[in-house]
């Protein structure tokens, strides 16, 4: 049986998009009925995490350095976008587009590979078109539509050009997308990596070995700097206990960090009893798995935000916060208000796309 080939282009905005596509890899890796050879293409940053996370499959994938997506620009110590900013790297980028995309078309011939899959640099689809090789879409979102509030419509016209070309597209929820895929569009739900229990169990024990405090996971994103977060009030709120990211420079006897070289995140959450954060998908994907109600930051001109935040309403607990209001609120004024799941048993939509993939791989 000849071993197939995938090129999987990730973006390197933060760090979601590569915890979905870990998610995605390993429910694929799962229920393959045939040998696979991934090669893994974004940035430094991005590969270092996703190849600690993914070091069991070492024999199977390989790791490309490219050039991925712009991302959003934020203000300086600000969750806000800063416009001006944003569109002049916006432009520098289109202008180099047509150059990466013809480099990655040769890698794709050169390595014979069968499928791109892209969460969602544009550069993968122009490349693949080039290649003449299939491709394949998973998202939320895309950048042209991302970008939509931000920048002149006139000037996003070849970047919808870009993403038109996908072969397939894996709608992921809370998307309101065109159905880009000319080969056939897919609906998803929310999902996260995989839970292991004993570790949650063994976090618990470290951190709240009483049970006595309500654990609230405060993750505002890796690509967020906010100088003002050791004035917030809810610190001293002796009733929590706040998990944060490593890349967060604040002490506290009420914080616990993760440790940087920790790459499994999602057991954090899902030690959780409440999530503050930004409306990103992948954390707010990752408490609707795991069955934890959500404390979400308003930011403007973010369209990704609000569809995101249309997909919960009806189905998940949350509450939306503006900066300022977390600044000087007490965790107490939400943390007894917010509704706690008594079923906490994981719901994962990554086996689903994995078994479409599945089939899509075996035809190409």
């Amino acid at each position: 049986m000849n071993t197939k080939s995938i090129a999987y282009y990730v973006s390197d905005y933060g760090y979601g998009h590569a915890t979905r596509s870990i998610a995605v890899i390993r429910a694929l890796l799962q229920v393959a009925e045939q040998p696979y050879r991934l090669v893994l293409c974004s940035s430094d940053k991005v590969l270092a995490f996703m190849q600690a996370s993914l070091s069991g499959y070492q024999e199977i994938i390989q790791y490309r350095r490219c050039i991925s997506d712009v991302g959003y620009v934020l203000q300086p110590d600000s969750i806000e976008p800063d416009t001006v900013a944003f569109a002049a790297k916006y432009h520098g980028y289109m202008e180099n587009l047509p150059y990466e995309a013809a480099r990655e078309a040769d890698f794709l011939r050169t390595a014979e590979v069968n499928l791109v899959i892209s969460d969602i640099s544009p550069i993968a689809f122009a490349a693949a078109k080039q290649a003449e090789i299939p491709s394949l879409g998973i998202s939320n979102f895309t950048w042209y539509t991302a970008y939509l509030e931000m920048i002149d419509h006139s000037a996003l016209q070849p970047l919808f050009d870009v993403y038109a070309a996908m072969d397939y597209f894996f709608r992921l929820e809370g998307a309101f997308e065109p159905d880009w895929g000319q080969r056939g569009t897919f609906q998803a739900d929310f999902f996260s990596r995989e839970v292991d229990q004993q570790e949650v169990s063994r976090i618990l024990q470290t951190i709240n070995p009483g049970r006595q405090k309500r654990v609230v996971y405060f993750g505002i994103g890796m690509s967020i700097n906010v100088q003002e977060l050791a004035a917030l009030k809810l610190w001293d709120d002796d009733a929590c206990l706040y998990i944060v990211s490593s890349n967060m420079k604040v002490e506290h006897k009420n914080i616990v960090a993760i440790p940087a070289s920790y790459t499994e995140s999602q057991n954090y959450v899902a030690a959780s009893d409440l999530v503050i954060s930004k409306p990103g998908w992948s954390t707010v994907g990752e408490a609707v798995a795991l069955r934890k109600p959500l404390l979400l930051l308003h930011r403007s001109k973010m369209k990704e935000d609000k569809n995101t935040i249309l997909a919960l309403q009806d189905r998940h607990p949350y509450r939306m916060i503006e900066w300022g209001q977390l600044m000087a609120d007490n965790m107490h004024d939400y943390i007894d208000r917010e509704h706690f799941f008594e079923d906490t048993r994981q719901r994962n939509g990554a086996v689903h796309i994995a078994e479409y993939l599945k089939q899509i791989v075996g035809s190409e």
